[in-house]
């Protein structure tokens, strides 16, 4: 049960000073990493051309990640830069100066394998300090990112009441003493945080753990209501800037430098690798979007002011079938509709969905396991240059769950059924063949995204009220449903003039702070590629 607003005041009342202790750790060969990427991605930006914006946008997202969540200092970063190719070939595709960032990017990822993360530390240091002490205490960070802490402590685990993850965890949470942050301020995007952190405290302490350079929100934590209260604080990290007011709380800011900071006399201090990309992002065509999670691992990005068709379950609540705006009055625990009304004509090879799923992902899936280097090759000597080709190709092996998981791209598609050497059957009618074979598999996917024109009403994104009216008949079939599945789909009664089925997503979160291409709007996408247009 969420606490109560008088018991917040009364928790306030009683705590007279609040503090932000704020870690800001130093790192020479993680400073090198972080410039060498923040170079590739910025010379890769400038060019035009869809599959090196596609890789600058991969290495953005990591690096972010990188900066707000405590990974582990392995493998995995070196792997990660030397998926670009080996030296040769990225100079020959990018240029010189790209070549040698990516060789100093290598070095450094190369290096920092022998090094612990520091944050890994200041988390597990502050944590058994914490418990020594008996104090409570929390973790905030998003969802996906939890993995990473409890790697940490794999010897003590973490118990599930440790994490709070989203606006509404926060309000329910009772007051605590300290709660653990990685990361910047930030109301969006990367490292997230609601702005009731500092506005409406519900502990003393706040443990931020943060690389150096990374700046926090200048506005983070203003009440809307009492926006216009003396700032004495702002996204500064200077030591001077040691008091913040939000409204009528007054935070004190105590910071401590951990690590070698010799470097900072050298090549300068670290530039704002997440502000610098904010702004970066905004210098293209993008437009800012709300992340609906609609499962584990999928979730669909709005625009802004999206009318949203969804139903809600609460018990006798006023019109539960109606359009909802995303981080509004669209909600967790809501479901999101998904009409699935007559198809667009397939020609006479139209199957039921899954039908030529099945037939490329078999094939996919041999190719993969028993040839996987020539399969990658052809699929690169192709057109299809994306920076982790082979993580996306066993993403694309995967059977369907919510979406069938394929390329994003029509031309990635192509390219991947052209290698795989799948055409129609010489024994198939040539009359009812219309379309090539990967058309009809691509219409397939399409429609399971929610991007195929299914009837004119929704080509201009709009539900008709008809499909309201019928669904308002069938509530006690849709409640009864919205009980035991997350996902599930009711049937258009045959009698009705519109046909198809409904399918309805329960959502795990809403969450702002993204920047997208129009393509990737209001479509079933995989998380890991919304994660790159995160801001």
């Amino acid at each position: 049960m969420p606490v109560t607003p008088s018991q917040v005041l009364d928790f306030i009342d009683q705590n007279h000073s609040f503090v932000i202790e704020r870690r800001e750790i130093h790192s020479p060969v993680f400073s090198a990493l972080r410039k060498s990427i923040r170079s590739i991605v910025s010379r890769l930006r400038e060019g035009d051309d869809t599959d090196s914006q596609e890789v600058a946008d991969g290495l953005r997202a990591h690096l972010s990640e990188w900066l707000t969540v405590p990974i582990a200092f392995d493998g995995a970063l070196l792997e990660l830069i030397s998926g670009l190719g080996d030296a040769d070939a990225v100079e020959k595709r990018w240029g010189e100066e790209i070549r040698r960032a990516y060789d100093l990017a290598c070095e450094a990822a190369l290096t920092i394998q022998g090094v612990e993360n520091p944050a890994r530390t200041q988390i597990l240091d502050t944590v058994r300090q914490l418990r020594t002490q008996g104090r409570l205490w929390r973790i905030y960070c998003h969802r996906r990112s939890r993995v990473h802490f409890e790697s940490i402590f794999e010897e003590a685990p973490l118990s599930g009441d440790s994490f709070l993850h989203s606006v509404r965890d926060y309000r329910e949470a009772n007051p605590f003493q300290t709660l653990i942050k990685v990361g910047p301020l930030r109301s969006r995007g990367w490292g997230s945080a609601p702005d009731a952190l500092l506005s409406a405290p519900r502990f003393a302490t706040l443990v931020q753990i943060v690389w150096s350079g990374c700046a926090d929100e200048e506005d983070f934590g203003y009440d809307p209501v009492s926006r216009s209260a003396t700032r004495t604080g702002a996204a500064s990290t200077r030591p001077a800037d040691q008091q913040i007011t939000r409204g009528a709380l007054s935070w004190t800011r105590d910071v401590t430098h951990y690590g070698d900071s010799s470097s900072d006399s050298v090549s300068g201090p670290d530039l704002d690798d997440l502000g610098f990309f904010y702004e970066l992002s905004h210098s293209t065509e993008m437009r800012r979007a709300t992340l609906v999670q609609v499962d584990e691992e999928d979730g669909i990005l709005y625009p802004p002011h999206s009318q949203v068709a969804t139903f809600d379950p609460t018990p006798d609540i006023e019109d539960p079938i109606g359009y909802r705006l995303p981080g509004e009055t669209l909600t967790e625990d809501m479901f999101v509709i998904w009409p699935l009304l007559g198809t667009a004509d397939l020609g006479a090879l139209r199957a039921g969905e899954g039908h030529y799923s099945r037939i490329w992902k078999d094939r996919l899936r041999d190719k993969f396991k028993y040839t996987p280097e020539d399969l990658l090759t052809r699929l690169r000597e192709g057109g299809i240059e994306l920076r982790n080709l082979r993580s996306c190709v066993r993403q694309w092996c995967r059977p369907p769950s919510t979406v069938i998981h394929a390329p994003q791209q029509r031309r990635h598609f192509q390219v991947l059924v052209g290698v795989l050497g799948i055409d129609h059957e010489a024994s198939e009618s040539s009359r009812a063949l219309r379309r090539q074979w990967w058309e009809y598999a691509w219409n397939e996917i399409a429609r399971a995204r929610g991007e195929a024109i299914q009837t004119g009403m929704q080509e201009h994104e709009i539900i008709d009220e008809e499909l309201f009216v019928i669904l308002n008949e069938s509530l006690p079939e849709i409640r009864n449903q919205a009980k035991m599945r997350s996902v599930f789909e009711v049937p258009i009664p045959a009698d009705k003039p519109l046909q198809g089925e409904v399918r309805f997503y329960k959502v795990r979160s809403v969450e702002e702070g993204f920047l997208a291409p129009e393509p990737l709007l209001k479509v079933i996408t995989d998380l890991d590629t919304v994660e790159q247009w995160r801001v």
